[in-house]
């Protein structure tokens, strides 16, 4: 576990990761807002949680802190040791994983306090509560993964994770029902908001819970086997 603790040491110490708090903070905000109007409904809840948290704030941080794991090493050499080390190049890329998903975890815990506090107005119950957290520490995770790959894969992956972010997830999938099927956030929000009654038909999810935490857990582990199988053919300085 050196290179996690290592990882999650380098990661927090950073004024980026920090910054990342920002982004974070807007989902109590619109929370707060929402239980002061007296205006916290099912589909509130979904957009807050479902919409703002698990499809573009989670993912952001992940992407972030995920791009910044591996993008250090590259920068200062450091990927040369890891690559040649007696360490399995598949447990350099889950322990980077793993560091890049508990950092955000960490930065994420006034928005998972959210979805408590949200829940408990709402009165879906401790079940449906679990089931917010969970939903977004799976996309946080997925993403940690996905992009520690990408960035073995390109020198510019925090500008393409930004607008695949934007672009696929924050619109095109959000809109396109037949895309949801092949959405990281749209398996996230299948478990968010799967145990939510009332919610508009717009909003409902069409994928079940298991389907999303499924695919949440395929592609998770797929991306690990990638980082690893790519790390061990990149050029390396």
């Amino acid at each position: 576990m050196t290179v996690t603790l290592l990882t999650i040491r380098a990661l927090l110490l950073r004024r980026r990761s920090l910054a990342l708090l920002l982004p974070v903070l807007s989902v109590p905000l619109f929370a707060g807002i929402a239980i002061v109007r007296g205006d916290v409904s099912p589909d509130n809840q979904a957009i807050i949680i479902g919409r703002l948290l698990v499809t573009t704030v989670a993912p952001l941080v992940a992407l972030v802190l995920a791009v910044t794991a591996i993008g250090d090493e590259r920068e200062s050499g450091t990927i040369v040791y890891l690559a040649t080390a007696r360490i399995s190049r598949l447990r350099v890329v889950a322990e980077k994983t793993l560091a890049a998903a508990a950092c955000a975890a960490i930065l994420l815990i006034p928005a998972l306090i959210t979805i408590v506090v949200l829940g408990d107005h709402l009165g879906i119950g401790a079940t449906n509560i679990l089931r917010g957290v969970l939903g977004t520490l799976l996309v946080a995770t997925v993403y940690a993964a996905v992009f520690i790959t990408v960035g073995l894969l390109l020198k510019r992956a925090l500008v393409a994770g930004v607008i695949y972010i934007l672009v696929w997830e924050g619109a095109i999938a959000t809109i396109a029902p037949s895309a949801e099927r092949f959405s990281m956030t749209a398996w996230g929000r299948a478990i968010t908001d799967g145990g939510i009654v009332g919610l508009s038909s717009d909003l409902q999810p069409t994928l079940d819970p298991t389907t999303g935490v499924i695919a949440l857990l395929v592609v998770t582990g797929l991306a690990v086997l990638l980082g690893a199988w790519r790390l061990g053919r990149m050029d390396l300085p």
